[in-house]
């Protein structure tokens, strides 16, 4: 075909509605549609501008109810003005090579202005005569994503005591400070000096929904820039003590402190959260044994701190929330023996199991679980 010339489906107008509802019904993913195109209207007629893949062009007409009339033609097509993909995959088509289809993410992350973006390593990494396909699905980002303004990919794995990884940027300026809202809070970040993921999202909603005693006290052992510990006090009157041993984290969490308007009360401190078990350390001693609620956001060391989370919690009985990388099958199962192993080595044991639920998938093998449980001592105090 020309490349002029575009595919459209001409029917009668009366009949548009029942075409419509039969490309909604079995075309959810397919583009049967060239929406970058304008809609024809001819007297009695609309004529709608199709997809140039052939595969799915036949699919529908296979579908077609043979009552209903229409023509498949070609003919040179207006753009649509109007138009504005909503898929990564509809803003680069056309844009690169079909054969290079499977490079396009199915998902990345967006922190307030900056999308970070991972490409299969083994394949793109040193692979330099693919950086301008990365630069191309870079900028389609950017096209979907209006409020996007730096695009970087992840070149390394998370690492460190203080969980970073490289970043590298693709497009955009390279501007790593943003400010992130959610759940109607505000959080100022810097995506290369700290950790923080977007995608616990719900999982932080859900506990900032709890319910939670006036004046309760909570210990946020791995705080990062605050989003558990603001938005819990941001819903309720509570006392908050949130630790982190990145300094530039905490930094970042005073700031969100100001700047959030909070029913509850946060104390931030940059501790390396194993020294509040040292006899000379103040905010310990003060804190033994008088936290009503901990959250362990470490997943792949969580149960190694327990110890400090027991140390904090009132041995009469107290609220943890435990994340974990557990294997697959059954992660939760193993979630809740892997903690019950650990508290028995601590004369210590599960009073209530609240919840037990993966929040999310972390790799083929495994899942990030999450336990609420209510958890007491059974030394005699």
């Amino acid at each position: 075909m020309d490349e002029d010339l575009t595919y459209f489906l001409r029917i009668l107008k009366a009949d548009a509605q029942e075409i419509m509802n039969l490309i909604n019904s079995h075309f959810p993913e397919e583009h049967l549609l060239n929406h970058k195109k304008k809609i024809v209207h001819e007297q009695d007629y609309v004529l709608f501008p199709l997809t140039e893949d052939d595969i799915v062009r036949t699919k529908f007409t296979q579908l077609m109810d043979p009552e209903i009339k229409y023509e498949i033609i070609t003919r040179k097509a207006e753009e649509n003005p109007h138009y504005k993909p909503n898929t990564l995959f509809e803003a680069l088509e056309g844009k690169i090579p079909k054969e290079l289809n499977h490079l396009i993410p199915r998902s990345y992350d967006i922190i307030g202005s900056i999308a970070i973006i991972e490409f299969d390593k083994e394949e793109t990494l040193y692979n330099q005569d693919l950086f301008p396909i990365k630069k191309i699905i870079s900028l389609a980002i950017m096209e979907i994503n209006r409020n996007v303004k730096s695009v970087y990919e992840k070149t390394s794995e998370v690492k460190g005591t203080f969980r970073l990884r490289e970043l590298t940027l693709l497009a955009g300026i390279d501007k790593a400070i943003t400010i992130h809202k959610e759940n109607n809070c505000s959080f100022e970040l810097d995506v290369k000096e700290v950790y923080f993921t977007p995608r616990l999202v719900f999982e932080r909603k859900r506990i900032s929904s709890l319910e939670y005693k006036e004046n309760e006290v909570i210990i946020d052992l791995f705080a990062g820039v605050g989003p558990f510990s603001i938005q819990i006090a941001n819903r309720h009157k509570v006392e908050i003590y949130a630790f982190d041993i990145n300094e530039m984290a905490v930094a970042y969490l005073k700031k969100n402190i100001e700047q959030n308007d909070l029913i509850g009360t946060i104390y931030p401190f940059e501790l390396n959260i194993a020294d509040l078990l040292k006899s000379n350390n103040e905010i310990g001693q003060k804190l033994e044994n008088n936290a009503d609620r901990i959250i362990m956001n470490l997943p792949e060391r969580s149960l190694k701190f327990l110890k400090v989370a027991l140390f904090l919690l009132n041995p009469n009985g107290g609220i943890l929330h435990l994340y974990q990388f557990c294997e697959k099958p059954n992660p939760t199962e193993r979630g809740i023996q892997n903690l019950q192993k650990e508290l028995a080595k601590y004369n210590w044991r599960i009073d209530e199991l609240m919840t037990s639920k993966i929040v999310k998938a972390f790799s083929p093998k495994a899942d990030l679980v999450v336990l609420d449980i209510k958890i007491k001592s059974i030394k005699k105090i």
